[in-house]
């Protein structure tokens, strides 16, 4: 059984990890993963042998709080950053005169005399820990439960500041009135308050990464209006239940799935897919939920509703993706797991090192508590999730869903796409052209026996033919799909079969289009159904992206070959396999894979299945109204090619940013702890506990701020794809040029050209057919040098 449960009160990786161990032993579990960042846990566990509570109850004795997981709304604001802010303010009271006292005799300010200024420090260090004691409790809780974490060193290093301070008070200052040169009270205590600072900071940054997908769930409305008994009501939104009818009028948001039942409206939805071009629609057409109504006036009668939706579906798997582990945050869990120890027994050290060098009690203490308060393990916890996090709700405002970090990670890497080519490539809404009956039957007896057997089938190919015959009564018996080839059923008591068991016969015009043959049960061709579906609008454009990217690509069809010729041709695909069926598509996948590519396949979601589990990445079309597509790791809501490259421009960013996240964690550390030990204090430097607290909350503000970068991510604009230079040798004025010009704009898909004749190219914007751009310039009497 797996099961996901809310987890409040981690403050580091270390705490994460703390959990993910406690709650592994339990007897009966399967399964760990928590999320710092998604503030959640999934546990895989027998209920047979444990129970949910029992679970709770674990993470609970280990200072947190656990609860059953609640799907909620992102805020912008939580109760917790709230006490924070409120923490560091009512600290920042004390802390100020701390600071003075402690401080001021630097700059030759007047102070009280010894005794009274220590007894005064003191004091208010003790109140500022007792309002920061947070700290303590977590530190020392993680300590019993065997999981130490930030709060532990952070704790250690404050304590440790503040036992020596008050032991030299007491005994060289209050008892023996001798003079003492330093205490560390206004460390032991600013430590906590600029860690508190930095931990507040550090959630703004945090939800700032998350700020497209706060967004989104920010968009519907809390009341809609309804009609009851025939009147206009207006009810909350979590209210609405199936079949009630909703009014939607302009600018409103749709809170349900739905079909429209009354009226006409231009709706956008780019909430949904990242297209912000609006889609007429009318009584009877299907309309999801998040979508804005843009002109008109529509009544929606509601399909599936709340958490069902599939507004809602799409937020909480991005939301789940956010709080999914990416393989390359393995590394930096196992170093966060003995983070604590190992830095508490390096403070040991140095203090002993120190102790028996210098004798100076001063200095030692001071280097090891600049040790435990310096150490950062939130740099390197916080250097993957906030990077994933980020990327997935910057990929879902571009209509870009990613079911978890690690196919974020691993579409990064892509080399090479195999696409399907129906309703990928191409619309997927196929129309007959063409009809030939060879047969003795009648035209309606064909179409009744074709209805029969694809009555029941939702194949694009499938509608199309049945859009072309018209609905009809007949009914087929012992009906069978035959997964590539057709369906195969009893008419009238006669058997006949449908699709591409066998080869049609040759027709001029069935050429480069698909064609679907109706066979009795001898195999003679009755009649032949010539097909023809059409590129969308922005497949060409992907195509050459991925190629200019270096990214090799392939079509993969169950078509013809003749029609998965023309269709290459039209993309610009030279590799492609046609007459694949789709087991042999995974083939295929393998076969690339053993090649050393790695591996995105991109396809439909349906016939495509078992392709899209064994690539690598597998990339699923959404069609508007079904985007929760099961066998992929990533789905473009839009239906739209072109989305794809948005979704590799993403991921190749996030990953940048994650291994520079993680490069600097590291070298933070590594750096960080030999220089607060003391290592340069023969050549004159060192900084205090004050300093290093500053900067452990810096390197964890960096990470999250490095990861905000992502959001700068631009949608795609295809079509600066198609721009190439061609350098051409004997343009010499601008004679040379217009002919030039006119001799490119006369050829197929190009849109635009500028001549440098200074440089010798020429600018050419569009699809071009290299060949025949180079044909076209040498019979115009010049040369072509290159493409660019």
């Amino acid at each position: 059984m797996l099961k996901k449960f809310s987890v409040d009160g981690m403050s580091c990786s270390a705490c994460s990890l703390g959990v993910e161990r406690a709650v592994k032993n339990l007897i009966g579990v399967t399964n760990v993963e928590v999320s710092l960042m998604g503030k959640s846990m999934s546990v895989d566990f027998d209920p047979t042998i444990l129970t949910e509570q029992q679970i709770i109850d674990c993470v609970n004795r280990l200072g947190y709080t656990a609860g059953e997981y609640v799907y909620t709304q992102t805020k912008s604001s939580t109760p917790q950053t709230k006490k924070m802010l409120m923490r560091f303010l009512v600290s920042l009271i004390f802390l100020l005169p701390l600071t003075y006292l402690s401080m001021g005799h630097m700059i030759n300010l007047p102070t009280p005399n010894q005794t009274l200024n220590y007894a005064i420090q003191w004091a208010l260090a003790t109140i500022l820990i007792a309002i920061n004691f947070k700290f303590y409790y977590s530190g020392v809780r993680a300590v019993i439960n065997k999981a130490p974490n930030m709060d532990t060193l952070v704790s250690l290093g404050s304590f440790s500041a503040y036992v020596y301070s008050v032991v030299t008070y007491i005994v060289k200052v209050a008892i023996k009135g001798e003079s003492v040169g330093h205490l560390f009270f206004e460390a032991s205590a600013m430590v906590l308050v600029l860690v508190t600072l930095g931990k507040f900071l550090e959630e703004l940054s945090k939800k700032r990464t998350g700020k497209e997908l706060e967004d989104l769930s920010a968009i519907l409305p809390k009341n809609v209006t309804v009609i009851k008994d025939g009147k206009e009501v207006t009810v909350p939104t979590d209210e609405l239940t199936e079949g009630d009818i909703v009014v939607i009028k302009v600018g409103d948001y749709l809170p349900v799935d739905g079909v429209i039942t009354q009226g006409w409206g231009a709706i956008d939805n780019s909430a949904i897919t990242g297209e912000s071009l609006s889609v007429e629609v009318s009584a009877g057409d299907q309309v999801v939920s998040g979508s804005i109504l843009r002109s008109g006036y529509i009544m929606v009668k509601a399909v599936t509703v709340g958490r069902q939706s599939m507004f809602a579906k799409i937020i909480q798997a991005v939301k789940d993706a956010g709080a999914s582990k990416a393989p390359v945050q393995k590394l930096a869990d196992k170093i966060s797991g003995v983070f604590v120890p190992i830095v508490t027994a390096l403070a040991v050290i140095t203090f002993a090192t120190w102790y028996l060098i210098s004798g100076d009690l001063y200095l030692s203490v001071k280097n090891a508590v600049n040790v435990l308060v310096i150490s950062c393990p939130c740099a390197l916890g916080l250097a993957t999730p906030v990077a994933v996090t980020c990327a997935t709700g910057k990929s879902a405002s571009l209509g870009v869903i990613f079911k978890n970090a690690q196919a974020l990670q691993n579409l990064s890497k892509v080399n090479c796409v195999l696409l399907d080519k129906t309703a990928t490539l191409t619309v997927g809404k196929p129309q007959v052209t063409d009809f030939f009956n060879y047969s003795t039957l009648s035209n309606e007896f064909i179409y009744d026996v074709v209805w029969a057997l694809e009555g029941y089938s939702n194949h694009p190919l499938a509608t199309c033919i049945k859009n072309f015959v018209g609905e009809r009564d007949s009914v087929a018996t012992d009906a069978e799909y035959i997964i590539g080839k057709g369906v195969t059923g009893k008419v009238n008591g006669n058997v006949y079969c449908f699709g591409n068991f066998n080869a049609p016969p040759k027709e001029s015009s069935l050429a480069g289009k698909t064609a679907l043959t109706l066979s009795d049960c001898t195999g003679k061709a009755l009649a032949v159904f010539g097909i023809k579906d059409v590129l969308k609008e922005d497949s060409v454009l992907a195509v050459q992206k991925l190629k200019n990217s270096g990214i090799k690509t392939v079509m993969l069809t169950g078509d013809n070959p003749s029609v998965a010729k023309e269709i290459a041709l039209e993309c610009g695909i030279e590799d492609f396999r046609a007459g694949v069926l789709p087991q042999d598509k995974a083939d295929c996948i393998k076969e690339f894979t053993s090649k050393g590519y790695v591996v995105a396949m991109v396809g439909d979601g349906v016939n495509d299945s078992p392709a899209l589990k064994t690539a690598d990445v597998g990339v699923a079309m959404g069609g508007g109204t079904d985007v929760a597509i099961d066998s992929a790791d990533v789905v473009l809501a839009s239906g739209n090619v072109g989305a794809l490259i948005d979704a590799i421009g993403v991921s190749k960013r996030a990953f940048k940013i994650i291994k520079g996240n993680l490069f600097w964690a590291f070298i933070y550390n590594l750096l960080a702890i030999p220089v607060a030990a003391g290592v340069l204090y023969p050549i004159g430097f060192s900084f205090s506990p004050m300093i290093a607290s500053a900067s452990m909350c810096l390197s964890s503000l960096f990470v999250v701020t490095n990861a905000l970068t992502i959001k700068r991510y631009k949608k795609q604009n295809l079509k600066e794809v198609l721009t190439m230079k061609i350098y051409i040798d004997g343009m010499m004025c601008n004679h040379c040029a217009k002919r030039v010009t006119d001799t490119l704009m006369g050829l197929n898909g190009v849109t635009k050209v500028e001549i440098n004749l200074k440089k010798k190219f020429a600018l050419v914007e569009g699809e071009l057919d290299k060949d025949l751009a180079t044909k076209a310039i040498t019979d115009a009497g010049y040369t072509v040098i290159k493409f660019q």
